[in-house]
């Protein structure tokens, strides 16, 4: 076993329910596919709304298996067949379910297995479709040797993937400086980056926890030639995927691109929230007509259709949890924060984090002629939750949420 803070146990009951999930997803799907050309409506919603629901699961089934298979030291299904469907799927889902890791990380792992190009050329032929902006995404595929027609300029996420970003940058004129950025990244830098996420406590309250990768790690130090020797043995860095191929991959350089930094208050937004007039002056006008969308859904939508617009599968384990959660009590207002914290207005850490060593990443959406003052959410779980507000907007509520002041 690779990562030694799994339970073995649960890798492998996961080996193997995980390929027969997929296998009863791809059935199911293509029953359904023939119920529709038979004209046949053997459930409520219509065959082709649960095909896109289904078609959903199988590259997160997908994914688990891979990390479960490498953390494990145990492969039940080929590497690359797994990647190849991981694309043959995400590529028919929109790019906002699949999640910018996901896409991130199926990328990396083409590029670890030597994956042939015309393979990965759909995912890329539908990012630049999409204007999927990413600097690092395009750092890696022109690296491979696979060239955007679409030029990102900014990074989807930050923190920490701007670090890796210019690991790329300097490994193309300096592999020790390189080499020596690389390790800080995975052992300073990659957890913490994902606090948000929950990462750096993962191994002691995910249940099932099937380890945290840096399949984007190992492709840099692949592509780039980047002495990874040191860390051979880091359970976040995946070594033995980077080492699987001695294939030569490097194509060459990459152009270095600065990042454009938008204009936070310049922009025309739709301003007001009907449905809650009395956060309008404690959210930012920014987010004010997707918040009114949201308090909308919550209450016109199905469970599913609502799980499914609002991604809540990053959230929760499956629509029964977040079903269960919703039972318990009031959600709407855990709903909007986490929403706002997906947008970046809320910043979420560990609770063991030191706010302090987040301040500065508390972003401010009001402008500069604006006074204002940082608040924290209280939700129900082990993650702490930050925003920056008008100074003088008291509210101590978002429906069932407490805000309070630092």
């Amino acid at each position: 076993m690779r990562d030694k803070r799994c339970d073995i146990e649960l890798l492998e009951a996961e080996l193997e329910l995980l390929p027969e999930n997929i296998n009863y997803t791809i059935e199911k799907i293509d029953q359904l596919l023939e119920d529709e050309k038979q004209g046949i409506q053997r459930y409520p919603n219509k065959n082709m709304d649960i095909i896109k629901l289904e078609k959903m699961d199988i590259p997160v089934d997908l994914r688990n298996l891979f990390d479960v298979q490498y953390s494990a030291d145990k492969v039940v299904m080929p590497y690359e067949d797994i990647v190849s469907m991981i694309i043959e799927y995400t590529v028919q889902n929109e790019f906002t379910q699949s999640g910018y890791i996901g896409v991130l990380r199926q990328i990396s792992q083409a590029i670890l297995l030597e994956m042939e190009k015309e393979k990965l050329q759909v995912l890329v032929d539908k990012l630049d479709k999409d204007e999927y902006n990413d600097i690092l995404i395009d750092y890696l595929l022109n690296a491979y040797g696979i060239k955007r027609e679409f030029k990102s300029d900014k990074y989807l996420r930050e923190n920490p993937y701007i670090i890796a970003g210019k690991i790329c940058e300097v490994a193309q004129s300096d592999k020790n400086k390189a080499k020596d950025m690389l390790n800080e990244y995975i052992i300073k830098e990659y957890l913490k980056g994902h606090a948000d996420f929950g990462w750096p406590k993962a191994a002691e309250t995910w249940e099932p926890y099937n380890g945290l990768w840096s399949y984007e790690a190992a492709a840099i130090a692949k592509l780039f030639e980047i002495d990874d020797s040191e860390l051979k043995d880091n359970p976040n860095y995946p070594y033995d995927l980077a080492h699987y191929k001695s294939g030569v991959v490097a194509q060459g350089n990459i152009e270095p691109v600065t990042p454009v930094v938008e204009e936070e208050v310049e922009e025309e937004y739709i301003v007001g929230i009907p449905l809650a007039p009395e956060f309008e002056k404690f959210i930012a006008p920014k987010f004010h007509a997707k918040v009114n969308e949201l308090i909308a859904d919550f209450g016109k939508l199905s469970d599913e259709e609502f799980y499914d617009k609002y991604e809540l599968g990053e959230i929760y384990f499956d629509l029964d949890d977040y079903l269960k959660e919703k039972n318990r009590g009031p959600i709407l207002g855990t709903l909007i924060v986490f929403f706002l914290t997906e947008k970046d207005y809320i910043l979420q850490i560990d609770w063991k984090e030191d706010f302090n060593d987040y301040k500065d990443f508390v972003k401010n959406y009001w402008g500069k002629d604006i006074p204002t003052r940082i608040v924290t959410f209280e939700l129900d779980n082990d993650q702490q939750y930050y925003a920056r507000v008008p100074l003088e907007n008291k509210l101590s509520n978002i429906y069932e949420v407490t805000v309070r002041e630092l």
